[in-house]
């Protein structure tokens, strides 16, 4: 019985697994700025999450629109400070966002493995 609880936790975390969601994610490019005039232009999103948390985020979510270069457009820091006068509680933090762009680019500085036949 043990055998097959494990086993069925094995499958389910392989079937969660990023890289099965996102395949090659870790061989999309992250620049700022586009390569060069052979890449052509996906998409663009938003990320607003703490800390680097967006770059690989950007590198997974490339993948979806078949983009194998992420080019960061805009980053921007902010700080804040909040301060409760009734509870005499105060917090603060960084919060960071991002903007990039998704492209799909030929040519020697591409980096994902070439595919099996």
């Amino acid at each position: 019985m043990k055998s097959k609880v494990m086993l069925l936790g094995c499958l389910l975390a392989a079937g969660c697994s990023t890289n099965y969601r996102y395949p090659n994610w870790e061989y999309v490019r992250l620049e700022f700025a586009v390569p060069d005039t052979s890449c052509v232009y996906k998409i663009q999103e938003t990320c607003s999450q703490a800390g680097n948390h967006c770059m690989d985020w950007y590198k997974q979510r490339a993948t979806t629109f078949g983009a194998n270069t992420v080019v960061i457009t805009s980053k921007e820091n902010q700080q804040f400070f909040a301060a409760s006068g009734f509870t005499g509680n105060a917090k603060g933090g960084e919060v960071s966002s991002s903007i990039a762009e998704y492209y799909a680019c030929s040519g020697p500085k591409n980096i994902a493995p070439a595919p099996k036949n």
